[in-house]
């Protein structure tokens, strides 16, 4: 039993981890997360078959292509905004959503998992009490991700108008 509960840890904290290390702004990552999902759930079956006609075992490549579709999206994300999240505040911040993606990212590849380790999975405790949980965690973690994003909208530029409060003088 220790090791599926070691798998869920790892497959919540090693993202949160990055994400936060990185300082990768965890909201739009968490955006790409749901992007992956969407492909999953529209594309899956025909990148699934696809990958078929070049592989002999095709129910492990099934899980496999499924994953890869998931994640990717994210995994992409994260390379291209390294060193996004900017200032002390932002930063602390950053750990609500990256702790949603994590949680999420646990949901959302679950069911992407072969028959035996979903199983040895759902034996645990802290799997059935994810998903009595997960429509909270999904919603707050959308909730945060989104309230993120808008308080990491720049600010007015320079050159749109000036800089707020001050005046232009005569000398200037």
């Amino acid at each position: 039993m220790a090791t599926p509960l070691v798998l869920i840890a790892a497959m919540a904290a090693v993202p949160v981890v990055l994400l936060l290390v990185l300082r990768i702004n965890a909201a739009i990552v968490f955006l790409s997360l749901c992007l992956g999902s969407v492909l999953v759930r529209f594309a899956g079956q025909d990148a699934g078959s696809f990958v078929n006609l070049f592989s002999s075992s095709a129910a492990a490549r099934n899980y496999e292509t499924s994953l890869a579709l998931l994640l990717m999206p994210s995994i992409f994300t994260m390379i291209v905004m390294i060193g996004t999240v900017r200032g002390k505040l932002r930063a602390l911040l950053n750990i609500l959503p990256a702790v949603g993606v994590g949680l999420v990212g646990v949901l959302l590849a679950e069911p992407l998992f072969s028959p035996g380790l979903r199983s040895a999975i759902a034996s645990t405790q802290v799997w059935h009490t994810m998903q009595q949980l997960q429509v909270l965690v999904v919603s707050a973690s959308t909730i945060v991700s989104l309230l993120f994003l808008l308080m990491s909208r720049p600010g007015r530029s320079s050159h749109e108008g000036g800089k707020r409060g001050r005046r232009k003088h005569a000398g200037d």
